[in-house]
């Protein structure tokens, strides 16, 4: 199989470079390729904007190769990498560094070392502290990797891409049949609601009110026993506990309001606008969730849940605001809702849910099936930089 040795990348690098400071333009003849053109380990170069790059030096100093390497040195990607195997002229943005690999390292070797967890371990030892994540080139260039021979490494990328692009088409298939499932419950909703015609306002049948949120400079106000809940934890169908907890002293000095179990929580703002959740507990939200408590001689609440969400595309497109499309507690009121008998509202809900549970129970087989070909990935990338492969 030949020795393998332990080096660093800087020892198996032509360069380790920062990229062009620049700004994009109209027209030119380079593209100007940044961390935010990179996504899900690829790059659609029509749609990577016009560098402003003239200077013939910094053409020269900065166009990218096949076969280098980038990496982004902060944000929420940092560390991420991605290898040019085909480009368009183009030169790298600021915020990337490019590794040019020395010929005795196959470039997608060392690219698939680059998705390991051994890689990954080190990056995260050296964002240790940082307020903002972030890797610089020397940090990059002690990154410490297993290199074997060139013939070996070929084998290894070899036998890694067939037995990743299997794994791929198997993740695609496990993927597609999620949405198809994710189809289906949507049209269990379709069947039940879409010939129906609305005819009343929400507002007549429900109390509807903002929630609050206490002042986070007094901390007496927080730490207690009341469930205090954000849009963010709307996640479930249920909902019966809360990551933060406010006082009665908080809850009496502040918009904060007790909801009781059964009512209805729908966020109104921005990406969180209509997440529902019916509560299992007596509970407090802030101001960006309205809770909603239906009569529950007129209107069963989950019957109201999975009418809201059937009509969630269409509310989406009504929201207001430039910068933030957001819900407001009048809108919520003046919606339009279908109340039939609560004998038939009983039996239309008995029937979605039993629907719904079979297919989150199929959802959730295929999660598993997804979470296990994710995780065989990384155990392969980990035998084959033991020489395991």
């Amino acid at each position: 199989m030949g020795k393998w040795k332990e080096v660093k990348v800087e020892d198996i690098a032509k360069k380790i470079q920062y990229g062009y400071t620049g700004k994009t333009i109209k027209k030119g003849d380079y593209r100007y390729l940044r961390i935010t053109d990179i996504q899900n380990q690829s790059v659609n170069w029509s749609t990577v904007p016009i560098s402003d790059v003239s200077s013939g030096k910094d053409i020269e100093k900065y166009k990218l190769e096949i076969n280098d390497i980038l990496f982004a040195r902060t944000g929420a990607t940092v560390g991420k990498s991605f290898l040019i195997e085909d480009t368009e002229p183009s030169i790298f943005a600021s915020y990337l560094i490019r590794v040019q690999p020395k010929e005795i390292v196959f470039p997608k070797y060392l690219y698939l070392y680059f998705q390991s967890e051994s890689y990954w371990k080190q990056i995260r030892a050296h964002e240790i502290g940082a307020a903002q994540p972030n890797v610089n080139g020397k940090k990059l260039g002690m990154i410490k990797f297993p290199l074997p021979p060139l013939v070996e490494q070929q084998r290894i990328v070899t036998k890694l891409d067939t037995l990743f692009t299997d794994i791929d088409e198997a993740i695609r298939l496990l993927e597609e049949n999620i949405a198809h499932t994710q189809a289906l419950m949507g049209s269990v909703l379709d069947e039940e609601f879409g010939t129906k015609t609305p005819k009343h306002k929400l507002g007549e049948f429900d109390k509807i009110k903002a929630g609050g949120t206490p002042s986070r400079s007094n901390k007496s106000y927080w730490n207690g026993k009341i469930p205090w809940l954000t849009s963010r934890e709307l996640n479930t169908h249920y909902i019966s506990e809360s990551v933060e907890k406010i006082t009665e002293e908080g809850l009496n000095n502040s918009n904060a309001k007790i909801f009781t179990e059964g009512t209805l929580l729908c966020g109104m703002y921005d990406t969180a606008a209509m997440k529902m959740s019916i509560l299992k507990i007596d509970a407090t939200c802030n101001q960006a969730i309205v809770g909603i408590k239906p009569k529950e001689d007129i209107l069963n609440v989950e019957f109201l849940k999975f009418q809201l969400e059937f009509q969630k595309p269409e509310i989406m497109r009504s929201r207001r605001g430039v910068r933030q499309k957001n819900l407001n507690a009048t809108m919520i009121k003046d919606l339009n809702i279908w109340v039939p008998a609560l004998k038939e509202q009983n039996m239309i809900v008995q029937k979605i849910n039993k629907s719904n549970k079979l297919n989150e129970k199929l959802i959730q087989v295929h999660i598993q099936k997804l979470t296990h070909l994710k995780s065989l990935k990384s155990s392969l990338l980990d035998q084959a930089f033991k020489g395991e492969l």
